[in-house]
């Protein structure tokens, strides 16, 4: 193959990853506290051999992606469990497979042995690291600060919501849901110092823009197919240059 067809083959490995992270950024516009994600591409320049007189081939490579931390609106739903996140904090769940997970999913509920869990199943965590409970007569009638203090009706404190700083992005795999879970091992639990607060009753949408997002999309598929055309002619150019070089033979 000559370099049009690997740079050719370049960008249809780029494309491929960029294709993956928007779909799953349209798949989860409705997911509650989801954070899209961002891929981010590099040109490579090799130099040509000291023979050729050209300036060199130019390849796109994959340098990673990035979390796009802007934030989702904030619907008010009236559930007393039901918390968003102002800032840039992150909320803390243990999952089933004992497992620790990060994410902004603040749609509440108790489950049978009063933990407070999300929809899921995930167990949200308190401030020392442990799975919240609370006493299932209150749970309508809590009240929750914006330090995430959960207090009764009577002022008595019954737990409070841990608020936590994301690890290194890098050491992260995405889960479902918009949960990010370490990929070796468990995190080390880091209080939030950035003054993030709680708004009770209520949570925070996708920050994802679908309209964007499907735009995004049909450019990706166009840019796909175009390159896919690209590796084509030039085949189809080596096939007729074959042909004539065993005519003229």
């Amino acid at each position: 193959m000559d370099n049009s067809t690997y740079v050719a083959l370049s960008q249809l490995t780029a494309l491929e990853r960029q294709l993956d992270v928007t779909a799953n950024n349209i798949a989860n516009a409705n997911s509650t506290g989801f954070k899209s994600e961002r891929v981010l591409f590099e040109s490579y320049l090799q130099q040509d051999d000291a023979a050729l007189a050209g300036d060199g081939t130019n390849y796109l490579i994959d340098r990673g992606s990035y979390l796009d931390d802007t934030p989702g609106a904030v619907v008010r739903t009236g559930n007393a469990l039901d918390m968003a996140l102002s800032g840039q904090g992150w909320f803390a769940y243990a999952l089933a497979d004992g497992r620790t997970g990060y994410g902004r999913d603040g749609s509440l509920v108790l489950d049978a042995q009063g933990r407070v869990v999300t929809a899921s199943g995930a167990q949200i965590l308190d401030l020392g690291g442990a799975p919240l409970a609370i006493p299932p007569e209150f749970a309508s009638t809590v009240s929750i600060s914006e330090d995430g203090v959960i207090s009764s009706t009577e002022g008595g404190v019954l737990g409070q919501v841990g608020i936590f700083a994301l690890p290194d992005r890098q050491s992260l795999g995405r889960a479902g849901g918009g949960m990010f879970i370490p990929e070796e091992g468990t995190a080390q639990l880091d209080p939030d110092e950035t003054g993030t607060q709680i708004i009770q009753g209520a949570v925070e949408s996708s920050n994802v823009q679908a309209v964007s997002e499907v735009t995004r999309l049909i450019d990706i598929q166009q840019a796909y197919q175009h390159a896919l055309n690209l590796i084509a002619s030039d085949d189809e150019l080596k096939k007729q240059m074959l042909s004539r070089i065993g005519q003229t033979s």
